[in-house]
């Protein structure tokens, strides 16, 4: 992968790709972090996702430790991995690719189609938590503040799912 995709984008945005190499030294500077599946992590210059689509390997990899021999537990914590990593990106064509790499990632880890529920459950997730906008003035893409989903168990009476409160499984928004 190429650290840069035109001078013109260097010079108009200062856009420069972090390598695979340094992003890997800078995460295990919080090694146990992104190994807790429930750790947030918001990358304010989040790019095609760089570094969001390694908290999410390493996140995958702590739910298989935790819960591979449960394929229920596994997606479901899996979805929790993916609800824990926030972006914003000033570029909507990085932004775009953000998404679809992080829901590749997804759907590979669980070998599930695009058309899964829980993958499209993802995508609705990445829509909220990766955000077209500036980090520095906190404004999206169309002018409004920046807010993110904080995403909990679910505390109503019946979750989407048909799952009852309390459930590990049954998760809401919080606020936004």
């Amino acid at each position: 992968m190429s650290l840069v995709k035109s001078k013109k984008r260097v010079a108009d945005h200062g856009e420069v790709f972090t390598p695979a190499w340094m992003v890997d030294a800078m995460l295990d500077l919080v090694k146990d972090e992104t190994q807790r599946i429930d750790s947030r992590f918001l990358e304010p210059a989040c790019g095609s996702g760089n570094f969001l689509l390694q908290v999410l390997r390493r996140k995958l990899a702590a739910v298989e430790l935790k819960y591979g021999k449960s394929d229920f537990e596994r997606r479901h914590y899996a979805l929790l991995a993916l609800m824990c990593i926030y972006g914003i990106e000033l570029l909507p064509d990085n932004i775009a690719e953000c998404r679809v790499n992080l829901l590749e990632v997804f759907a590979e880890y669980l070998n599930a189609d695009k058309d899964d529920d829980l993958c499209r459950a993802a995508g609705h997730v990445l829509s909220l938590n990766l955000v077209h906008g500036d980090a520095l003035t906190m404004k999206a893409s169309d002018g409004a503040p920046i807010a993110f989903a904080e995403w909990v168990p679910w505390a109503g009476q019946v979750s989407a799912a048909g799952l009852p409160p309390g459930h590990p499984h049954a998760f809401g928004v919080l606020r936004r």
